[in-house]
């Protein structure tokens, strides 16, 4: 396992980041536990969970972990979800931070975390006042470093632009999807994250298990569980993005290609994410023991430069031709800003 820097930060990171979404969920407490202390004997140091994740279980679950491994955890988790029945609970305002970096703090019973990120874009909120919180909680030492989620390019360029004004600390990373089918971050995000330093932590590097070949078929019914189903919060993202004929048929010629060069499908998928420069590390996420050993085994394979480029060429096509043009976040017709800007 090889550390590298996280984007311009002296924060050293592995390149794999357990993603723990999972824990306390499709993950039982004891799974979770044991897929953790696997993964960090593997040389793996980097976990990023939510308050959301499991309604809270996934931060209890990491920090009976972390008890006695405090010292060698690097933790990220992200707030802005719902943590109540009122209006300011929710978001990325100043009552909400401060009240969910509390509550995410004592379920991972430590008194800091590495790296808070803002989960995702909140436009109901000043960027300047977001900003301003967000560096309080750094002063307050509550928080290390701090990032973001599903930021586009200029929300990011926007936000860096309000913490360069007042002199606060600046975002150290953001977390986009991105894979060999969804490469929306390339337009503008990865310029944009090379030229200001910030690390880049991809997340579903794999499709959802798309690009593994775990679906074959795309006249076939969409399977009962997993990232397809209605219950889960991103489904008709998968379905809109994946599950349609350009593809299937896109996922095809890159298992091709794995056969020709004996490697296997995950590690061509996690290799073609970390080759791009601005990828700082990949967010994996593992339901079983199984899996995770899966994920470490292929992160060893070397893979063939000409393999990733014949996938690129295969990916280039498909985002060229791609009929849908699916987004991360649905944006209102107007951010509110403050009265000064």
């Amino acid at each position: 396992m090889e550390f590298v820097n996280l984007g311009n930060s002296g924060l050293k990171v592995s390149e794999y980041c357990i993603g723990a979404d999972n824990f306390g969920g499709q993950s039982s407490a004891v799974d979770s536990v044991r897929i953790m202390s696997t993964a960090f004997d593997a040389g793996v140091n980097f976990i990023d969970t939510a308050n959301s994740y499991c309604d809270g279980l996934s931060e209890e679950i990491i920090g009976r972990f972390m008890k006695s491994r405090r010292s060698e955890v690097v933790l990220a988790t992200k707030g802005k979800s719902q943590i109540g029945n009122h209006p300011n609970d929710i978001g990325v305002n100043k009552k909400y931070v401060m009240q969910a970096i509390d509550d995410s703090l004592k379920r991972l019973g430590t008194d800091y975390v590495d790296l808070y990120q803002i989960h995702s874009p909140d436009l109901t909120t000043p960027i300047e006042e977001t900003v301003e919180v967000y560096n309080d909680v750094v002063r307050a030492g509550k928080a290390r470093y701090i990032g973001v989620s599903n930021f586009s390019g200029s929300e990011l360029m926007e936000a860096i632009w309000a913490q360069d004004k007042r002199g606060f600390t600046k975002f150290s990373s953001v977390q986009p999807r991105y894979n060999l089918i969804y490469r929306e971050p390339e337009r503008e995000l990865f310029p944009a994250c090379i030229d200001q330093g910030v690390g880049v932590m991809a997340y579903s590097p794999q499709a959802g298990g798309f690009l593994l070949g775990k679906h074959r078929n795309f006249l076939a019914e969409m399977p009962n569980g997993g990232r397809y189903s209605d219950d889960f919060r991103a489904s008709n993202f998968y379905k809109t993005t994946y599950w349609n004929e350009q593809s299937f048929a896109a996922m095809e010629k890159i298992i091709e290609i794995t056969k020709i060069y004996g490697i296997s499908p995950m590690a061509l998928a996690l290799s073609w994410v970390r080759s791009n420069p601005a990828v700082s590390t990949c967010i994996v996420g593992a339901r079983t023991i199984t899996q995770l050993q899966q994920n470490l085994s292929a992160w060893d394979e070397s893979i063939p430069f000409e393999a990733i480029q014949k996938a690129t060429e295969i990916s280039d096509y498909l985002w060229a031709t791609a009929p849908w043009k699916p987004q991360i976040h649905n944006i209102p017709t107007q951010r509110t800003f403050s009265s000064n800007n």
